[in-house]
């Protein structure tokens, strides 16, 4: 299932969802549905910002894992909007709710779902979201010795995008 599907899916999940998306770690959304009668609460480079920043603070509470065990959610609670990210295999799933919902409701419902369809889950983009001018360029990084990581923060993509690209293109990393 893609990224996409996903999303509608777990916006399906209860009617109280305003909003579903999967964001990479670099805070890029590239799959994301907003319930119709959900008027946006962020505008212009807000929402941009509130994404890039669940993904950042997943990342940050992540490194604590060995002394707290698995990163289950993060929670923010607003008069106006209740936002639950949770980490999903190499992505974070973004959720908005109405502010009357429980977080913990959603988190349980959000979790149980991902368990029954993790095995056929596949969050990553097609190859086509990357021009064929990133793709030439990623090319170039690689072959030059230019590790993954590096690449994908040059490149502004994900590492496991970057990853797969490169296999696609059987290209062998140094």
């Amino acid at each position: 299932m893609r990224a996409e599907q996903f999303s509608k899916n777990i916006l399906a999940l209860h009617n109280k969802i305003r909003f579903a998306g999967v964001v990479e770690k670099s805070g890029h959304l590239y799959a994301g549905i907003r319930r119709e009668d959900a008027p946006d609460k962020l505008t212009g480079r807000n929402s941009e910002i509130s994404l890039a920043q669940s993904a950042y603070i997943v990342d940050l509470r992540r490194m604590f894992s060995n002394e707290l065990g698995e990163l289950k959610s993060v929670v923010y609670n607003y008069d106006g909007v209740n936002i639950v990210s949770v980490p999903v295999k190499d992505h974070i799933l973004v959720i908005s709710t109405e502010p009357d919902v429980k977080p913990d409701e959603i988190v349980s419902k959000v979790q149980a779902y991902i368990k029954s369809v993790e095995k056929e889950l596949s969050l990553y983009p097609p190859s086509n979201v990357v021009n064929e001018e990133k793709k030439e360029m990623l090319r170039n990084l690689l072959e030059s010795g230019i590790s993954e990581e590096l690449v994908a923060e040059q490149l502004d993509l994900d590492e496991s995008l970057v990853r797969m690209l490169a296999k696609e293109m059987k290209i062998v990393s140094q």
